[in-house]
Formats: C-alpha cells, structure tokens, sequence
C-alpha cells in the first residue's frame, strides 16, 4: 500500500470520527468505521492508532472504542483492553468494558482490578451486568 493510501485510510478515520462531539456519529457510523476503515488498516496504522489513542478527546475515543468492539480484531481488542486500563475518561474505560464483554474476548487476570474500581465509582444503579460479568471472567481467567 502507498504512502498515500495509508494517509487517505487515516483521513477516512478523522473524518467519520469527527473533528468535534458535534460531529455527527451514529451507529452506522460505527459499523462504517469498523467495516470500511479499521479493517483495511496495516499494522502502521494500528501502531499511529495505539500511539495517538489516548491523547485524542473523550467523545474521540468513545467513538473509536465503539468502532473497536465492532471490528474485533486482534489489534482492536488489545486497544480496547489499553483503553480499559488507561483512558482517563471514565466513560470511555466503561465502554471499553461493555466492548471487551460483547465480543466475548478472553480477558486476563490483570483486568480484574481495573474493572472492579471502574464497578466501585458508581451507583448501585448505575452497574450493569456487563460490567459484572467481565470482573467474574478477569477474576477466574488463569493468568
């Protein structure tokens, strides 16, 4: 792939993520992220997404975290789990939560006390059940 095409890949991300939360984004958005951009990406522009990810807005990376858990790839599950475990937006580490547990991915024991702080900083009714259910699985994971 070209230099150009890898930097129009890029631009296609910017542009369906938006450059403000006004932006429009909906749930069609996600999955045309996922299936038109992400899934064409080379490990280069994985790598500029893992470098960049975490210095880009809250409504940036919830966006990218919804466009991950519908890409499910290798390279995206492991963004999510960076994201569970180092976003500073407590609704992007929710999110990636939700994400992880939808796709059903194996989660490691390490996981287990970030998601258990992220359960403990809410209301009781505000906990739902993705939330337990991938602390159970990070608590009985075998590593």
């Amino acid at each position: 792939m070209h230099r150009d095409q890898r930097d129009e890949l890029w631009q296609k991300l910017e542009h369906w993520i938006g450059d403000s939360e006004a932006a429009n984004w909906t749930e069609y958005t996600t999955e045309m992220v996922a299936k038109c951009v992400l899934i064409d990406f080379t490990a280069t522009q994985w790598a500029l997404l893992d470098q960049t990810l975490l210095r880009k807005p809250e409504y940036w990376q919830q966006r990218c975290t919804v466009s991950l858990g519908e890409d499910r790839s290798a390279p995206a599950i492991a963004l999510l789990k960076r994201l569970l475990l180092e976003s500073v937006y407590l609704d992007v580490r929710i999110q990636a939560i939700y994400e992880l547990d939808w796709c059903e991915t194996p989660i490691e024991k390490k996981y287990a006390p970030c998601i258990r702080t992220v359960i403990q900083g809410l209301p009781v009714e505000e906990i739902e059940p993705e939330l337990k259910s991938l602390l159970a699985k990070a608590e009985t994971a075998a590593q």
